[in-house]
């Protein structure tokens, strides 16, 4: 259970809630992508841009990726699969309830319910880094939802414990409330230097940062601390998913060391393994082309 402590750094996060839901359906989110549409489950309301026809993907935006950033990636992968990407609980645009926790669990049971009223049965789910997690979880917990999973930059529970102490090794993040003060102060901040540390192909960097200040700038999420003091837990116990994996990893990403890679096969070890030279941590956006290729293999449809 939660402290009292913890619960209201929370809030720092989940608060304004009636408020943030209504300005983001009817606001600049609401508009500023082609095919926005907003999805309501029991705690969020969820974000996501939806085109094409055929076999569906979803994959999940990585914060503090918004939307905006996936305008190649949909045009690709729409001329063969019915594309949805969905923007996470209390990240980008996709609000939530004031009863919202951050529980693991409790996420991955919002995110079923999204799959099952918005994308159906059977889906491919590309799921990227931490939110990997939650796929593999759902896969699990709900195999009628997961057809494949295509998990792109995504270890196992231990290789996220060692990439949350690397990315905060001071434990500010950790602290309730400090955490989602500061990050709430100097995210806007550190874009430059997040998107140098992650991000292999460099030219993209500048266009990227404009981005995440523009998204910022209408009210965008990145609920960073409360994800490291609640949802990534490491006491987690998963299940091997009994659906075809593919581990997808972008060579050039040094925000994750360099033992994390392909570390999902420790969960599932008949997963196939794909690294992508020169691309960093979201190579479905820095290439999508290469990784659009590598799923429709792994899916059968090339």
């Amino acid at each position: 259970m939660t402290g009292l402590i913890t619960r209201l750094g929370l809030r720092l996060d989940a608060g304004r809630s009636a408020s943030r839901k209504r300005a983001f359906r009817e606001g600049w989110p609401a508009s500023a992508s082609p095919g926005v549409s907003f999805h309501t489950t029991d705690k969020v309301q969820f974000r996501y841009r939806e085109a094409g026809a055929g076999r569906t993907i979803v994959l999940t935006a990585d914060p503090p990726m918004t939307l905006e950033t996936y305008d190649a990636l949909i045009e690709r992968f729409s001329t063969a699969f019915r594309v949805i990407v969905v923007e996470l609980p209390a990240m980008g645009f996709t609000a939530v309830s004031r009863d919202y926790a951050f529980g693991f669990r409790e996420t991955n049971e919002e995110l079923a319910a999204f799959l099952r009223e918005v994308a159906g049965e059977g889906a491919i789910l590309a799921f990227s880094c931490v939110a990997g997690l939650a796929a593999v979880d759902i896969a699990a917990r709900h195999p009628e939802l997961c057809s494949h999973l295509a998990l792109i930059q995504t270890g196992d529970v231990a290789a996220f414990s060692l990439w949350k102490a690397r990315r905060d090794p001071k434990r500010i993040l950790a602290r309730p409330i400090v955490g989602q003060l500061v990050l709430r102060r100097l995210a806007p901040k550190r874009m430059p230097d997040w998107y140098a540390l992650s991000v292999g192909r460099r030219e993209m960097i500048p266009s990227l940062c404009t981005c995440a200040a523009e998204s910022f700038r209408h009210g965008a999420q990145w609920s960073l601390a409360s994800a490291y003091q609640v949802y990534m837990d490491e006491r987690l116990k998963l299940a091997a998913p009994r659906q075809p994996v593919l581990s997808i990893w972008g060579e050039a990403d040094r925000s994750h060391p360099e033992d994390n890679r392909h570390t999902i096969r420790r969960l599932a070890p008949s997963a196939g393994c794909r690294s992508l030279p020169g691309l960093g941590h979201t190579p479905e956006l820095e290439d999508p082309a290469s990784v659009f290729a590598l799923i429709r293999e792994f899916v059968g449809e090339g």
